[in-house]
């Protein structure tokens, strides 16, 4: 067995935002803690099948979609016999207002919301290694997530590998690539 199958994803991700702080500062990189205080958040809801089973339809419905609500939630299942449950989330302020721009949207589409350059969290369309390092702390804990509302590209509450890999990407080559 490989290294990696003996870490858990709180090592593994402390291992790789070294690896890729240090690709990118060079090697001659001093971490700063972020003395920002944490934007105001928000409740908004999913559907989850976790743990039960259910209809391919559901999973790919609940993947995309999230509501401003628990009865929009219940309103816009999948289908009458879909049973998923309906579980709350987190997000900034910006991601609740990208996710349901006017007052009265209860339903946002993931497919349809425009998220913006990922790991860009200052919003000046270059993403730094102080946002990346910013959203390595949130993954790992270390932080909120909402102080990079748009390193949490799917509005889950949660930045993962593959957002912080893709503000890598965005760091290395600029924002929309």
């Amino acid at each position: 067995m490989s290294l990696w199958g003996y870490l858990n994803r709180r090592e593994f991700l402390a291992i790789g935002g070294s690896v890729v702080v240090s690709v990118l500062a060079g090697g001659r990189f001093r971490a700063r803690q972020a003395t920002a205080a944490s934007p105001q958040t928000h409740v908004i809801y999913r559907l989850s099948l976790r743990g039960r089973r259910g209809s391919n339809a559901a999973k790919r419905h609940n993947a995309n979609m999230r509501f401003a609500t628990e009865r929009a939630a219940d309103l816009h299942r999948a289908h009458p016999g879909d049973h998923s449950r309906i579980v709350s989330l987190r997000v900034s302020e910006a991601a609740f207002h990208r996710l349901f721009p006017a007052p009265d949207s209860l339903v946002a589409d993931l497919r349809k919301v425009v998220v913006g350059c990922i790991g860009d969290c200052n919003r000046n369309a270059h993403v730094t290694v102080d946002e990346i390092l910013t959203m390595v702390n949130g993954a790992l804990g270390n932080s909120d997530v909402s102080a990079c509302g748009v390193g949490d590209a799917n509005s889950d509450g949660q930045i993962t590998v593959d957002e912080i890999l893709t503000a890598v990407n965005n760091a290395l080559n600029g924002c929309g690539s």
